[in-house]
């Protein structure tokens, strides 16, 4: 199970990669990917029935370059 579970995240962490590197134009290791991405503090405010996260001011334009890409991944099949 443990493989199974560090293969998806690989999977995804790849997936947002080539992501990122499209949007940018710009070539992403996973570690930068990591590191100035996905490490970026933040919180999450939950109402009712809404959670909304709100990001650190540092991390905020890789996810505004990067959350477009995710958006056309989410029709596409396996």
């Amino acid at each position: 199970m443990r493989l199974l579970i560090a293969v998806l995240a690989y999977q995804t962490m790849h997936v947002t990669r080539r992501a990122m590197a499209r949007a940018t134009g710009a070539a992403w290791s996973l570690r930068r990917l990591r590191e100035r991405v996905l490490r970026g503090g933040g919180r999450l405010v939950i109402s009712a029935r809404r959670m909304t996260l709100i990001l650190a001011e540092a991390v905020a334009p890789f996810w505004a370059v990067l959350w477009p890409q995710i958006q056309t991944l989410r029709g596409a099949s396996p």
